[in-house]
């Protein structure tokens, strides 16, 4: 390997500087910090990012259609407050085109499926397709929640027929491997990967808020369980006074449930759960943004006539003349605090962070909001004729959002422009149809559905993943692009990779000002050190010697 290949390389000890001879510096916006590393084994300086800053160059980089390497010395935080955001980009959202490296780290509609699942993607405005994964078993009505676990996909489901008993499922291949059925109850409707292990929520769901009849399965849930392998799982508490959960979600070490039908927040540990208050208001999700656990407030008090009223196809009307929904801030030390009230909405399904703000989906005018700050929320369109958003998940620089009652996909191109993408459950006969989860797992979104509980996934252009939660501390990570496809290795070992011979070599990047520390999606947090872009494809041996290497290391 010679250095005559290279882009640009930035130590990031004291400052953005290219120490490569190509003239590629980069220069501080926001808040970016250089000193020691959080971790005393590396003696040397590196960047530190908190979410609200980023290194620019201040030159533009041609990629085109070439073969290319990105390699860095990363540090995560294990216990994080944000969703760690991207560790670099040269991506022009408009156009769709150019490619970003970052951590999945996403807890869309309450469930967090991603946990510090690197990712690198490239994009030339490409079209989008769909496959099919299939239904995880033959009673399956809703896939409630989808995660990335240990490198698979794990599902968890509502179901009816004979049992009527919800369970969690892992695609193998084509196929459905059945996983157990944690609690019992008619469903389970929440997944967490959190510290090395997955956990489920389990729920007894009323038919009625999405159409459909009561089940016979009248087995309480509110429990959460952890997965032992196999079909085993361990309860690890249930929530006082609730049968049902609505968000299961990690922040800053500890992990975190709310009910669906009932109010409260509680803190999970080996003690079981601990009530941690309310907001005043039932939440329907968590979610975490910027050091703040986030919950989205539920206008509708009454729970049976609510359900009643919804079923019937009658819009519950806000508790004000200011708002609805609403969303509340957590803070364990202090408790709860608003975050203010929604126009036309009386809840809040889900919560994401994109383009550096935070993003919210609402019933019933199916509207997307951006927070404008302190209690102001600002609009940024409907998603079609549909009610409601229940999912937004960022995936390829672009956020998406899921819809009912058309269990529609959408792509957020700007205020009010929401270009439908997919329609993945056409169930006739039915008041409502959900895109009911999201997850990022092998390259793509996958999406599941109600009433028909099948699985769908969507590609644009290519994206490698690390399926499998980062390792803590310092990792090498390299993001290859290659003629036939790109490649994603941690510690120099190849952890995902996306293939495409017929559009791969023609995938034309374009050119652009490279970030790091940030991207489409919005800005790190952690460490960064030892930054360098190739104009080639780095060899796996070539890879191999600069993991082998520390931060620092000449």
């Amino acid at each position: 390997m010679t250095d005559r290949a290279i882009l640009g390389s930035w130590a990031l000890a004291t400052d953005g500087r290219d120490g490569s001879g190509a003239g590629h510096h980069a220069e501080v916006n926001g808040r970016v910090t250089f000193g020691s590393s959080a971790d005393p084994a590396v003696a040397r300086d590196v960047a530190r990012f908190d979410g609200d800053g980023r290194l620019e160059v201040d030159a533009e980089i041609a990629l085109g259609s070439s073969e290319f390497t990105l390699t860095a010395w990363i540090r995560a935080p294990i216990d994080a407050r944000t969703s760690l955001g991207d560790l670099a980009a040269l991506f022009d959202p408009e156009g769709r085109r150019g490619f970003s490296i970052g951590l999945h780290h996403s807890s869309p509609c309450g469930n967090h499926g991603n946990d510090r699942n690197l990712f690198f993607g490239i994009d030339a405005g490409s079209e989008v397709r769909w496959s099919d994964l299939g239904r995880p078993s033959p009673s399956t009505i809703m896939v409630c929640a989808l995660a990335a676990f240990e490198g698979d996909l794990y599902a968890a489901t509502w179901e009816s027929g004979a049992s009527e008993i919800g369970g969690v499922y892992r695609l193998d291949g084509e196929a459905w491997t059945d996983c157990g059925t944690p609690g019992g109850a008619n469903a389970v409707t929440r997944l967490a990967v959190h510290r090395g292990h997955l956990y489920a929520g389990s729920s007894r769901l009323r038919g009625g808020g999405s159409g459909m009849p009561d089940s016979t399965n009248d087995r309480p849930g509110g429990h959460v369980f952890r997965f032992e392998g196999g079909t085993g799982w361990s309860d690890r508490g249930g929530l006082e006074g609730a049968d049902s959960i609505a968000g299961l979600v990690p922040f800053a070490g500890d992990l975190y449930a709310i009910p669906m039908y009932s109010e409260g927040l509680f803190r999970l540990d080996d003690g079981g759960p601990t009530a941690c208050g309310t907001p005043g208001r039932r939440l329907l999700a968590l979610g975490v943004h910027r050091g703040a656990l986030l919950g989205a407030g539920n206008d509708h008090a009454d729970v049976a006539s609510a359900i009643a009223q919804t079923a019937a196809g009658i819009v519950v009307p806000p508790r004000s003349e200011d708002g609805g929904g609403g969303m509340f801030r957590f803070d364990p030390d202090v408790g709860w605090s608003g975050l203010g009230l929604q126009p036309d909405t009386t809840q809040v399904y889900s919560i994401e962070t994109y383009d550096g703000g935070l993003f919210i989906g609402t019933w019933p005018n199916g509207l997307v909001f951006r927070h404008g700050g302190d209690d102001r929320w600002v609009s940024q369109g409907r998603l079609g004729n549909d009610t409601e958003v229940m999912n937004l998940l960022a995936y390829q620089g672009k956020l998406y959002g899921g819809t009912l009652p058309g269990a529609a996909v959408h792509r957020f191109d700007g205020p009010d422009m929401w270009p439908r993408v997919g329609v993945l459950d056409t169930t006739p006969d039915v008041r409502y149809r959900r895109a009911a989860s999201m997850v990022v797992h092998d390259g793509r979104l996958v999406c599941g559905t109600l009433p028909s509980g099948r699985v769908h996934a969507m590609r644009v252009g290519l994206m490698a993943t690390g399926d499998a939660a980062l390792p803590e501390g310092w990792r090498h990570v390299a993001a290859v692009r290659r003629r036939d496809g790109v490649e994603l290795f941690v510690g120099g070992v190849r952890v995902g990779r996306a293939g495409d011979d017929r559009t791969a070599p023609n995938m034309d990047l374009g050119s652009g000002s490279l970030v790091l520390g940030g991207g489409p999606r919005g800005g790190f947090e952690g460490e960064l050190a030892d930054v360098e872009l190739h104009a080639a494809a780095l060899d796996v041996a070539d890879i191999a010697r600069l993991a082998a290497r520390s931060p620092g290391d000449a």
